[in-house]
């Protein structure tokens, strides 16, 4: 069922009014004809339903349907292998007992779990505390379940298999792991937040809030967090306006540190003055007598002097990202996760003109890009004018203006 322009805009305003979504067109306009279609009314009635106290509870199923709950076991390996390589280690040399840990938005529980793999075998002299939140009671329902099919397991590295049992055609988290984790049911807009946290993990959750539901969700983040303590948000999910957060980097994987107000901040370098030119003396030739065949002395090299100051280039302010032959969904999310971190980016276009193959995976990954893009104020736009690349765009209602 085709819904009307101002019917979608209404339901999509009673769904940033509720609970601060801010949703692509396309996605509100299949959920809410679902919706529509199980009940049996007219768009009309639909609308003035869920405007009025009575149609809380079907508000609340049209929510449920457009959750973005999309999750899987060791998801977004390059953010994980930071927790691993460089997170764990840090809060070990603090001298922490005890991590406490935050996942918002957690869905159906594999990114807590995976939380919960990887910092018990890094930290293993130290208990881990994770509080896992979501909004969707089914989703926590299969969160607690802790098992899945056994193709989720072609995502974990082979070191973390031992702790999945076998349970028919599914896997179960061993019970020492699933035991690490809490699930509760909250709204990152006015649930409960835990608070003391060591790490908070809320990927790919901020990218479907309203601009001022983020900034609170943002500030809800940021204050569980203990200073010092570290904060991934999705690689299209850009913090780095936030006053009270450092980002950081290693590899492919950005995240962020709490400030310590108490800590001295470490001074910036002096900007060295650039000397004025020096008049080359006039050289004037003298002849010299062609000496006896000797070997040349070395020359002396002061050592003392400076090595020549070299500037790196200033990043761009508009930039363009070129998809070629056939373009990797995790490739490219990685590419555009460094694009986005530039910092004075302005725009950003991507190029598909020059992919042979475009795949279906590539579609939520420039789905998510838009919307980051949205929230950094960054102008993102999708170039496309092969007859190919415009049909794979319209087939994923990705054509506006494109």
């Amino acid at each position: 069922m085709a819904l009307a322009p101002d019917t979608v805009a209404a339901i999509a305003q009673r769904l940033a009014e509720h609970a601060g979504l801010e949703l692509p067109a396309w996605v509100v306009e299949a959920r809410a004809a679902a919706r529509i279609a199980v009940l049996g009314c007219s768009p009309d009635d639909y609308v003035a339903l869920i405007d009025t106290g009575r149609g809380a509870s079907e508000l609340a199923e049209l929510i449920e349907a457009v959750r973005v709950g999309e999750s899987r076991l060791f998801r977004h390996r390059s953010q994980v292998d930071a927790l691993a390589d460089v997170v764990a280690p840090a809060l070990r040399a603090r001298g922490r007992r005890t991590i406490r840990v935050w996942s918002a938005g957690c869905a159906a529980g594999e990114e807590p779990y995976t939380l919960a793999l990887v910092l018990s075998r890094a930290l293993p002299d130290c208990t881990i505390a994770i509080t896992a939140t979501d909004v969707s009671a089914d989703a926590l329902a299969q969160a607690q379940a802790a098992t899945y099919p056994r193709a989720a397991l072609h995502h974990v590295p082979e070191p973390y298999r031992d702790r999945f049992l076998a349970d028919g055609d599914a896997v179960r988290v061993a019970p020492e792991i699933a035991a690490l984790v809490k699930f509760e049911r909250a709204n990152l807009l006015d649930g409960a937040a835990p608070r003391g946290c060591d790490l908070v993990w809320c990927r790919n959750v901020l990218i479907y809030f309203t601009a001022d539901a983020r900034r609170r969700v943002i500030d809800r983040l940021v204050g569980a967090a203990v200073p010092g303590g570290f904060v991934f948000v999705g690689y299209s999910e850009s913090l780095r306006d936030v006053a009270e957060l450092d980002g950081m980097r290693t590899g492919d994987a950005i995240y962020y540190m709490r400030r310590d107000p108490e800590a001295p901040r470490r001074a910036r370098p002096p900007t060295l003055p650039v000397p004025a030119p020096v008049p080359m003396p006039v050289l004037v030739p003298v002849p010299v007598p062609v000496p006896e065949r000797r070997s040349a002395p070395l020359p002396v090299v002061d050592d003392r002097t400076p090595p020549p100051i070299v500037f790196a280039p200033a990043p761009p302010a508009d930039d363009t990202l070129d998809l070629r032959g056939h373009p990797v969904a995790t490739r490219v999310t990685a590419e555009l996760s460094a694009r986005f971190a530039q910092p004075g980016l302005r725009s950003l276009t991507i190029d598909l003109d020059g992919a042979d193959l475009l795949g279906d995976d590539l579609a939520p990954v420039l789905r998510r890009a838009r919307a980051a893009a949205r929230t950094a104020g960054i102008a993102l736009v999708v170039r496309a004018t092969r007859a190919g690349a415009r049909r794979w765009l319209a087939r994923h209602g990705l054509d506006e203006a494109a």
